[in-house]
């Protein structure tokens, strides 16, 4: 009866483990752009997880004064 209860302990640390690890995660900056397409701010890179990642990578680049800026993930 201990076998089968330690079996089944850690049968699910396993599976949770397991199913924990599985985060889509990506560096994500903001980059600048000017109207020639040259690069006027870098950003920093920044870990973005899941549903704020797809945020991220979703977001249409926004233009003003004729600089646009995007999200680059990695």
């Amino acid at each position: 009866m201990k076998k089968i209860a330690l079996i089944t302990l850690v049968s699910l640390f396993a599976i949770f483990v397991a199913t924990s690890c599985t985060k889509d995660c990506k560096k994500c900056k903001a980059v600048t752009k000017d109207a020639s397409g040259n690069i006027i701010d870098n950003g920093t890179d920044t870990e973005y997880c899941d549903a704020a990642l797809d945020e991220k990578e979703s977001a249409e680049p926004s233009t003003v004064g004729g600089n646009t800026t995007t999200w680059v993930c990695q």
